[in-house]
């Protein structure tokens, strides 16, 4: 009874303090160990799966990965949207954060489509931190920008080294090889990403429109 109690209490902490993200941040850190949230992905009640999916995002190392990783496969379609952006979250941080604005302005860069910026400042944070998966990542979505298919796919590869639960770095593969003309290979890749993300909705029409194409041959 006293954990469905702090399964509620995390739900309205949550809601209450939704529009302050620092003070959120640290109430989290002082009342809630990253085992408990991981626990409370599994409650029964949603509203408080889908809560401390949220907080791992804004708290969770990539200790918390494999869990977010197999919420996304929740009956819940909510948990399973709030488990891919806390994923995201999660990996955007290296633990240093210096190194973290560093790859924000990377993102700002490529935000404005200022992509040959970017490849620039993706590449520093690599240079900084060179098993942070997420710097390859951005960066490949800069070269890719820049059609520089072999650099991209090379970072992609790179990021699925250091990060192997990396749906979008895989996503990433299967874009490269669909440019290349390689279309088993890109279909193989999008596969791998919907193994680990079955809500990418996106990458599965691409397969099934790739194979209505195929079949037209």
């Amino acid at each position: 009874m006293q954990a469905r109690n702090g399964f509620s209490e995390l739900a309205i902490q949550m809601f209450k303090n939704a529009a302050d993200e620092e003070s959120l941040k640290e109430l989290l850190t002082s009342k809630y160990p990253e085992d408990d949230l991981v626990n409370y992905l599994q409650s029964e009640d949603p509203y408080v799966g889908r809560a401390a999916a949220t907080a791992l995002g804004l708290i969770g190392s990539m200790e918390v990965v494999p869990a977010l990783v197999e919420n996304l496969k929740n009956d819940d379609l909510r948990a399973c949207l709030n488990s891919e952006i806390a994923l995201w979250k999660v990996w955007s941080r290296s633990g240093d954060e210096s190194i973290d604005k560093m790859l924000n302005a990377g993102k700002r860069s490529l935000k404005n489509e200022n992509f040959s910026e970017a490849v620039q400042q993706f590449t520093a944070v690599i240079e900084a931190s060179p098993n942070f998966a997420e710097g390859y990542n951005q960066r490949a979505i800069a070269y890719f920008m820049l059609e520089e298919w072999e650099n991209a796919l090379a970072d992609c590869k790179q990021t699925i080294k250091l990060n192997p639960h990396h749906f979008g770095a895989l996503a990433g593969i299967g874009h490269v090889y669909l440019r290349l003309g390689k279309i088993d290979a890109a279909v193989d890749a999008y596969k791998q990403a919907l193994i680990i993300n079955p809500n990418l909705v996106s990458i599965a029409e691409t397969i099934m429109q790739l194979r209505r194409e195929f079949e037209e041959e």
